[in-house]
């Protein structure tokens, strides 16, 4: 008896410090899509002691009706995967997309809503299918944020993984043991696959037509690319060059994030969580780059001129 209660102790003991102390027994979810592949569950979650809530459009923004309540009103697409999303090492108010919010909302003084359409690990023809799927959400302009790989980023409609959950797992515990634990003794391989000429083809074709449905709604758009800290100390992978190509050859705005995050790096900062993942310091590096970025886009929309192709 005495070893049953020990037992039992143990594992409400060991419960309540998973849920409550590291923040598990809560994860973003997703649902698998035949032409999006994936998007996250509309919901509200607590992870990690942080609040992350997803809208009726599957994106990680405040709740808004598909169409503007009035002309007056400000909406920025943001797209991208988790360096977007934000992933839930963030809350939602660190997010790069709610500070862009805040911040255009104070300089025009409009109601402004910012759509963070992005999910982790999507690719240019997620997006493309995203967009497809639900429209532009009467965009006055949008940004796109890409990263070297995908240029080769392709959908696998494969099963899902442990860092794609559809169900809430019944016990704190199990995400413990299944996502985190068991992810330890047997790491997957830290090389990903390589790529084809194929994934390359494809996911510049995919980024070509996003870029091409954005501007039939007359949407000005803006490309960044994002580098990881691998790519900032010299490191060359490409993709960024060849994506950075595809939005030049519409006529769009090309900008780097190493603008704002290698000047902080080599003053010793701490502006990502890991090798391509901006933390809070990041995001808000990043934030006001999207801000100067608008900025020029909607000026340029005003004036009838496209802001300079490179920046």
């Amino acid at each position: 008896m005495a070893a049953c209660l020990l037992a039992l102790f143990a594992f409400v003991g060991g419960e309540t410090v998973a849920r409550f102390v590291l923040g598990l027994g809560d994860p973003p979810l997703y649902l698998a899509d035949p032409k999006i592949e994936y998007l996250n569950k509309p919901g509200h979650y607590h992870r990690f002691g942080h609040n992350i809530h997803i809208n009726a459009w599957s994106m990680r923004s405040p709740d808004f009706p598909e169409k503007k309540a009035s002309s007056n009103e400000l909406r920025i697409l943001v797209i991208g995967d988790s360096v977007v999303n934000g992933g839930a090492r963030i809350d939602d108010s660190q997010t790069a997309t709610a500070q862009l919010a805040s911040s255009l909302a104070k300089a025009t003084g409009r109601p402004v809503v910012v759509a963070n359409i992005s999910a982790g690990s999507w690719g240019p023809q997620n997006q493309l299918e995203y967009l497809k799927r639900f429209g532009t959400f009467d965009a006055d302009a949008a940004i796109v944020v890409w990263s070297s790989h995908d240029a080769w980023d392709v959908p696998g409609f494969g099963p899902f993984g442990v860092d794609l959950p559809t169900e809430k797992p019944m016990l704190a515990l199990d995400e413990l043991v299944r996502r985190y634990a068991l992810a330890k003794l047997f790491p997957p391989p830290s090389e990903s696959p390589p790529h084809t000429q194929q994934d390359v083809d494809q996911g510049i074709a995919s980024a070509k037509e996003l870029l091409q449905l954005l501007r039939s709604k007359r949407i000005p758009v803006a490309v960044v690319i994002h580098k990881t800290q691998t790519e900032l100390k010299g490191k060359d992978l490409e993709g960024d060059k060849l994506l950075a190509a595809v939005a030049e050859s519409a006529d769009d705005a090309v900008f780097q994030t190493e603008a704002v995050l290698r000047p902080a790096v080599e003053k010793g900062e701490s502006v990502f969580f890991d090798d391509i993942h901006p933390n809070p310091s990041g995001n808000a590096l990043l934030a006001d780059l999207y801000l100067k970025i608008v900025t020029k886009l909607l000026a340029g929309s005003e004036s009838g001129a496209a802001p300079s192709k490179t920046s």
